[in-house]
């Protein structure tokens, strides 16, 4: 039996590719409409237009990663992204016949269906799981049984322990644990903490990527997807400046770690931002989904929407090798829970749902041949665990925010890692796991001293090639 861990597009393509291969699968999951999967507007990145090419796909890829991108992770997804979607249709799912822009993308090559991808996707693969009678379990993963670095199984609250050879790990990240994000609240980074416990290799922590366009209207937030301002959405400000030129060259189409930093500069020097959206053409065709947020709000595609950065995607995680698998043999880790190294310092948009859907349909061909990760262990920084006081999860998003945001520095940084040495990481539950991951992220921005990417220290505001063209990697102190 092979047991894969959460539910997005990373877990449900891969327990279907596996039952296809027939292999025994049985999906554990968190909450069954949980994770980013159920809730991602924008689509799936696949160099399948006639003006494309995986090697166009993979340069975008690369100049967005800023220099820490894995060159042979980006080779991989790229050039495997359209045979993966290939087989997504081959399965029965209908993409819409045209191909969207996202920013950082040199070519139109986002596949979409509507403006909800993710939660098509969802549907559909929830739908063929029923259809292959793959066991779904809604239960909560509390640590993973492991000795001589071999997994032996998995404990979970509600089952307790289970023996097991072979567990995927696609339980998504931890951008929850900020103020202002777009992610559900259950991405708060169990997957992450508890396989670090056992003994598993993390890296790139300081990367996460804040999105540039969150709203929220009558308490409802809503993400704005990437690909309304492809179609011609602009930003202004509260003067009425379309100010995203002042920031880059792409103007809103500029990389999300650039925009989000210019909308924040926006507000921290006292204006508000807005998105207007009547450069759009058919609008209401196109982006269904969102149009019908703004008609429940009693709002049109004329009303300009407020919109602010919030944190969206985790680019590190689990260190793994491009057959998903980490450093504990058996336990493999694909979606947002792992660190590939395709983003790097910062993700392409819609290499996200590529990334999942190319590990969790290929897994099949490695499952049975393992290799095991190897990193050269100079860069490795050893952390021991400690008991101490629990924090509340919102206790930990007003931390993060204040003091790991979307720009960062030495003394908020330092004022962060003060407050999660005080807490528990031991504990075997969602508080402890928000800690540690938090701790590690903040650890890992205090050590990078430069900007790169999505990580943006004000007082190091430039990249730094010669002293820091490497990965921090985080492993359990035994």
């Amino acid at each position: 039996m092979i047991y894969v861990i959460g539910n997005g597009i990373a877990g449900l393509s891969a327990a279907v590719s596996l039952k296809k291969s027939n292999y025994d699968v049985t999906i554990i999951t968190k909450k069954i409409t949980g994770g980013s999967t159920y809730i991602a507007k924008g689509g799936i990145a696949a160099a399948v237009g006639s003006d494309d090419s995986p090697e166009i796909h993979a340069k975008d890829t690369l100049k967005v990663g800023d220099g820490l991108s894995d060159e042979k992770a980006v080779q991989y997804v790229t050039t495997e992204a359209p045979k993966a979607v290939e087989t997504l249709s081959k399965w029965g799912f209908e993409f819409a016949s045209d191909l969207r822009l996202e920013g950082g993308h040199s070519r139109r090559r986002v596949l979409h269906k509507t403006d909800e991808t993710g939660r098509d996707v969802y549907d559909f693969l929830m739908k063929k799981v029923k259809e292959l009678n793959i066991p779904i379990i809604e239960d909560e993963l509390l640590a993973l049984i492991v000795k001589d670095n071999t997994l032996k199984g998995f404990v979970t609250k509600n089952r307790g322990n289970i023996d097991a050879e072979k567990v995927v790990l696609a339980t998504g990240g931890y951008a929850y644990l900020w103020k202002f994000t777009s992610n559900q609240s259950t991405n708060t980074g169990d997957g992450m903490a508890i396989a670090f416990r056992s003994g598993a290799l993390l890296a790139d922590m300081e990367f996460v990527q804040f999105h540039p366009t969150v709203t929220s209207l009558d308490g409802e937030t809503f993400l704005l997807t990437e690909t309304l301002r492809g179609e011609g959405a602009i930003l202004v400000n509260d003067n009425g400046e379309r100010f995203a030129f002042k920031y880059h060259e792409k103007g809103e189409l500029a990389p999300r770690d650039v925009l989000s930093r210019a909308i924040y500069s926006e507000y921290l020097s006292g204006r508000k931002v807005f998105m207007d959206l009547t450069k759009i053409q058919d609008f209401e065709e196109k982006f269904p989904v969102f149009n019908a947020y703004l008609k429940r709000h009693g709002k049109d595609k004329n009303f300009k929407i407020p919109v602010f950065p919030g944190a969206h995607f985790v680019d590190g995680g689990i260190r793994v090798n491009i057959r998903g698998e980490t450093n504990i043999k058996g336990l493999y880790a694909i979606g947002e829970v792992s660190d590939t190294g395709l983003h790097g310092a910062n993700r392409l948009a819609s290499n996200s749902l590529a990334e999942g859907l190319v590990y969790g349909i290929n897994l099949p061909i490695y499952i049975d041949k393992w290799e095991g990760l190897y990193v050269d262990d100079g860069d490795i920084i050893k952390i021991s665990l400690h008991s101490g006081n629990m924090l509340k999860i919102d206790e930990i998003r007003d931390i993060n925010w204040e003091n790991v945001g979307i720009i960062r520095s030495k003394e908020k940084l330092t004022k962060a890692l003060d407050i999660y040495s005080a807490s528990s990481f031991i504990s075997n539950n969602e508080e402890s796991n928000a800690a540690l991951v938090s701790y590690l992220t903040a650890y890992a921005a205090l050590t990078r001293t430069e900007s790169r990417g999505n990580h943006y220290r004000i007082d190091y505001p430039n990249r730094d090639d010669k002293n820091w063209k490497k990965r921090i990697y985080f492993l359990l102190q035994k």
